[in-house]
């Protein structure tokens, strides 16, 4: 279609949001605005885009259909399958990106950052319609840049899990003073025997060959029914752990880590070239998961949102490693019958220099909440409400920060 009848259209189907992502859709445009592709293709449809000029303020609602063997549940988690959360954060700036196409906004391509993320349910092999919301609240030009501000949504069979207070995307990405990146030091570790649990909780840093263990479950001998894990294979975006630290009094601690990175990774050819900005953020979840099984917090981790999320440059080919400096903030302890949580800022850098920085993500610990039949139809193998059982000790301690 030529460029005027794209941007008259209010609806989108599977076809076309498929020729988008190839820049096949717009003639004339090979080159211009699209979606990631394949794996990375986050929705199917676009239902309803709209703009109203009088009030300068716009809609547009994606949706994607859930399949029970769509590749992420294979290895998100082994023993639990749940899509990941940051998915669902990456689907709404790609929202954004197809409306500032639509607009006919040129190079409005950048995800520069989310506020008031709120997971509160999952999503799971077995539902079946995925829909994202995002209301454009404002979009500002000036001296050449143009940012674009909504807030979105996200609801699976039209039950709404993840909320975010902010969304913005624009032509220009923030500018940082995060400063350089610490400096790390691989070890080099020969896995030969499994660690006891006792061990595992007593280390303060894991090569990747044990990072590895962990992802695939057999790293420590002796771990509890519900020992924490880690994603699998291609959403496993922590390399090695260079230091894990932890006060008991303050409550405070630090996680360093670090995930060599370089052409042969397998998102840059379906992302024009650069790593999604959601695997960032999602490695900053993981890190925190793994925090709060190395704290003897017996259950499955999940995601449970970020505050702020700014970002100040994209992960290319080039920059040869990730560096995640994250500082824990607060950390509760599970109790007999409650669950446990962590919430933390972080730094990540790339080739040395600041790629983006989180605060307040957060990340709990329950029992009873993981899918290990998967791909059988059980009870556990559709989504629905996180019961977080101290979520008001969780508020109250992100609100005292």
């Amino acid at each position: 279609m030529t460029p005027e009848e794209f941007r008259t259209r209010t609806r989108f189907n599977r076809r076309e949001i498929l020729d988008f992502s190839e820049g096949r859709l717009i003639e004339g445009n090979s080159s211009g605005p699209r979606l990631p592709r394949s794996l990375l293709l986050p929705f199917h449809e676009v239902a309803e885009i709209r703009w109203d000029p009088a009030a300068g303020s716009g809609r547009i609602a994606a949706v994607r259909r859930n399949q029970i063997d769509d590749w992420f549940y294979a290895c998100h988690f082994l023993g639990d399958a749940v899509m990941p959360g940051c998915w669902g954060v990456d689907a709404l700036w790609q929202c954004l990106r197809f409306f500032a196409a639509w607009r006919g906004i040129a190079d409005c391509d950048k995800e520069l950052g989310m506020g008031g993320v709120s997971f509160f349910g999952q999503i799971r092999p077995h539902d079946r319609v995925i829909r994202y919301l995002v209301d454009v609240l404002e979009i500002e030009s000036r001296d050449g840049e143009t940012l674009l501000t909504g807030k979105g949504s996200v609801s699976v069979d039209e039950t709404p899990v993840y909320s975010a207070s902010s969304v913005q995307i624009g032509t220009a990405f923030w500018q940082s003073d995060g400063g350089t990146a610490p400096r790390v030091e691989s070890r080099v570790s020969m896995l030969e025997n499994a660690l006891s649990y006792d061990e595992f909780s007593s280390r303060r840093h894991f090569s990747q060959q044990e990072v590895l263990a962990i992802s695939q479950g057999t790293l420590v001998a002796d771990a509890p029914e519900e020992f924490g894990l880690l994603p699998s294979s291609l959403m496993l975006e922590i390399g090695e752990v260079h230091e894990l630290s932890y006060d008991p009094v303050s409550g405070t601690g630090r996680i360093l880590a670090s995930r060599k990175t370089g052409p042969e990774d397998w998102f840059y050819p379906m992302n024009g070239g650069a790593k999604p900005t959601a695997l960032i953020v999602d490695g900053v979840w993981q890190l925190l998961g793994l925090f709060l099984a190395w704290r003897r917090n017996i259950g499955t981790g999940r995601a449970l949102g970020v505050e702020r999320v700014e970002v100040f440059d994209r992960v290319r080919p080039g920059d040869w490693k990730l560096v995640y400096d994250v500082s824990v903030v607060k950390a509760a302890q599970e109790g007999s019958r409650s669950g446990a949580f962590v919430v933390a800022d972080a730094r990540v850098f790339a080739g040395g220099h600041p790629i983006l920085e989180c605060s307040g993500a957060r990340v709990g610990c329950q029992r009873g909440i993981r899918y290990s039949d998967y791909p059988l139809r059980s009870g556990s193998a559709f989504g629905g409400p996180l019961k977080i059982r101290n979520s008001e000790d969780m508020h109250e301690s992100i609100d005292r920060r």
